[in-house]
C-alpha cells in the first residue's frame, strides 16, 4: 500500500535524483558537442554553428529521460528504504536525514533547477548558435580583405574565395574527371557540390548545393571521394549502424557515445558501443537522377575491407583503382589515427596492412592520397618537428615497395595552423588542402597553390624543405 508519506518521499527523492543526474547531463553533453566540434571544425566558432533544432530537441528528450530514471530509481528505493528502516529504526542516522528530507523546500528546490534546465539549455543552446553567427560578420569582412590578391603568380597559397569559404568547416575536395565539378566538405558537417563556370584562374564556382537526404543527415557525413564519372560518391559517416539507424533525434547523444569512443580506443585497445559514435566509410550510387540509399562499404563484396570495430574514414584510391589506402584506430597500430592499405590482387582485396613505422608514429596520420604513378603518398601527419599541429608529408615507395620517411612539404603548404588534407585536380594543376590559417573567412578554408611547385609533382620545381631550415627562411622573409 502506498501511502501518502510514501508519495511525498518518492516525490522528493524523484526530484533530487533527477536534478543531480540532469546537472551531470547537461555538463556531460555540453563538454562533448564542444570536443567534437573544436576537433572536427577546427574552431569553436564553427562549432557552436553546428548547433541546430536536432540537437537542441536531442537535449531535451535527454533530459525527460533524465527525470524519468530520476523517479524509477525513487520508486525502487522508497520500499527499501522503510523496510530498512522498519528493522533498524534506532540505528539509521542517514535514513533519518533523508525522511527528513521530504520537507515542501526540497522538493520546490529541485524542481525549480528541473525547471530551469529544461528551459534554459535549449535557449543557451540557441543563444550561443546567435553568437556565432553574429560574431561570423566580422571574421568574414576581414577575410574579404585579406583574400583580394589575384590568383596570379604566387608566393603563397591562395583562398578559393567566399562562394566555397564561409564560417563553417569547407574541407577535403574531391573532382570529377573533367575537374569542373567540385564534391567537398560544407556547413560544418555535410556534403556539397559545386561547379566551375569558366577557368580555373578565374575562380567562378556555382554556390554550393548541400546534397540532402540520404547522404547530408542529421549526423556528421564528410570525406567525399567522386569517382570520375561523377555517379559513385565514398564518404565518412558517424551515423548509427544496424538496428539503431533510424532512431530520430539520436545526433546530440552520438557525440558523447564517440568521446566515450576514442577514450576506450585510446586507453584499452576497445570500443564500448557498438555502432554508436564510430566512424565508418558507406557508399551511394546515382541512379536514375538522385542517390541511393548510403551502404557500408562492409556490405560489399567488391569494395576493400575498411570498416572495423574502430574509426575507420579518409579513404582514397589509386589510380588503377586496385590499391586503398584510409585511416583507422584499430589495434595493431603506432599511434592513435594510422594509415592502412589494402591491395585488389585477382579480384580479391587482402586483408587490411599497417604502412609501418615510416609512415606511422605515435602522434595521428590521415588523410592518405597517391599520387597517379603510385610512385608517392600525401598523407597528413602530427610531428612535433613540423610547422603546427597538424602539416601534410610526403613519403615515396622504393623498389622493394617500402614506404620511405615522411618528408615535410614546406612553408609553400603548411604554416603555424592546421594544413590537413590534400587533393587535386585531374590535370595535376592545382594542389588543394585545406587551412586555419589568417585570412581565412571562419573554420577550416579550402586553400589552393600551383602542384608544379609542391615536392612530388612531376614537374616540382624543388625538394620540400626541411621544417627547421624551411622556419629560418620564413623567418628571413619576415614572415611569422
Amino acid at each position: 500500500m502506498v501511502t501518502k508519506q510514501n508519495k511525498l518521499s518518492i516525490k522528493t527523492i524523484g526530484l533530487s535524483v533527477s536534478a543531480v543526474l540532469a546537472v551531470i547531463y547537461a555538463l556531460v553533453m555540453f563538454a562533448s558537442l564542444l570536443l567534437v566540434g573544436l576537433g572536427t571544425t577546427g574552431s569553436w566558432q564553427a562549432a557552436l554553428l553546428g548547433i541546430g533544432w536536432s540537437t537542441v530537441a536531442g537535449f531535451e528528450i535527454g533530459l525527460l529521460g533524465i527525470v524519468i530514471v530520476g523517479f524509477a530509481v525513487a520508486v525502487a528505493f522508497v520500499p527499501a528504504y522503510n523496510f530498512i528502516r522498519r528493522r533498524v529504526p534506532s540505528r539509521s542516522k542517514t535514513l533519518e536525514r533523508l525522511s527528513q528530507s521530504d520537507r515542501p523546500s526540497a522538493r520546490s528546490r529541485a524542481f525549480r533547477l528541473l525547471t530551469a534546465l529544461l528551459v534554459l539549455l535549449p535557449l543557451t543552446l540557441l543563444v550561443l548558435r546567435m553568437l556565432a553567427s553574429a560574431m561570423s560578420f566580422a571574421v568574414t569582412t576581414g577575410a574579404d580583405a585579406a583574400n583580394t590578391q589575384g590568383p596570379g603568380v604566387q608566393t603563397q597559397a591562395v583562398n578559393m574565395g567566399p562562394t566555397i569559404n564561409t564560417v563553417f568547416r569547407e574541407t577535403e575536395p574531391s573532382f570529377t574527371a573533367d575537374g569542373r565539378t567540385m564534391y567537398f566538405n560544407c556547413d560544418n558537417a555535410d556534403i556539397c557540390v559545386s561547379h566551375l563556370i569558366g577557368t580555373w584562374e578565374e575562380g567562378n564556382w556555382t554556390p554550393p548545393e548541400r546534397l540532402g537526404a540520404p547522404i547530408s543527415t542529421e549526423y556528421e557525413e564528410v570525406e567525399p571521394v567522386i569517382n570520375a564519372t561523377g555517379d559513385k560518391l565514398y564518404f565518412m559517416s558517424s551515423r548509427p549502424g544496424g538496428r539503431w539507424w533510424g532512431i530520430p533525434i539520436l545526433s546530440p547523444f552520438i557525440d558523447v557515445f564517440r568521446v566515450a569512443n576514442s577514450l576506450a580506443t585510446l586507453k584499452l585497445g576497445r570500443s564500448f558501443f557498438g555502432e554508436l559514435g564510430l566512424n565508418d566509410v558507406y557508399v551511394s550510387y546515382w541512379i536514375d537522377g538522385a542517390w541511393s540509399e548510403p551502404q557500408n562499404l562492409n556490405d560489399f563484396a567488391g569494395e576493400p575491407p575498411v570498416n572495423s570495430a574502430f574509426h575507420d574514414h579518409c579513404l582514397s584510391f589509386s589510380s588503377d583503382g586496385n590499391e586503398a589506402f584510409w585511416t583507422s584506430t584499430r589495434p595493431d597500430g603506432f599511434g592513435g589515427n594510422d594509415i592502412w592499405t589494402s591491395r585488389r590482387v585477382d579480384g580479391k582485396w587482402t586483408q587490411p596492412e599497417n604502412l609501418g613505422p615510416n609512415v606511422n608514429g605515435p602522434g595521428d596520420e590521415h588523410h592518405s592520397i597517391p599520387t597517379p604513378d603510385g610512385r608517392s603518398l600525401y598523407v597528413t601527419a602530427t610531428r612535433p618537428e613540423g610547422f603546427g599541429d597538424e602539416d601534410i608529408y610526403i613519403t615515396t615507395r622504393g623498389a622493394d615497395g617500402q614506404w620511405g620517411s615522411l618528408l615535410n612539404l614546406g612553408p609553400i603548404v603548411n604554416g603555424p595552423g592546421d594544413d590537413r588534407c590534400p587533393a587535386w585536380t585531374p590535370d595535376l594543376r592545382i594542389f588543394l588542402f585545406d587551412s586555419v590559417r589568417e585570412g581565412g573567412f571562419g573554420a577550416r578554408d579550402i586553400w589552393w597553390v600551383d602542384f608544379k611547385d609542391v615536392a612530388g609533382h612531376p614537374l616540382a620545381a624543388r625538394p620540400a624543405a626541411p621544417p627547421k631550415e624551411a622556419a629560418r627562411t620564413m623567418k628571413g622573409l619576415g614572415m611569422p
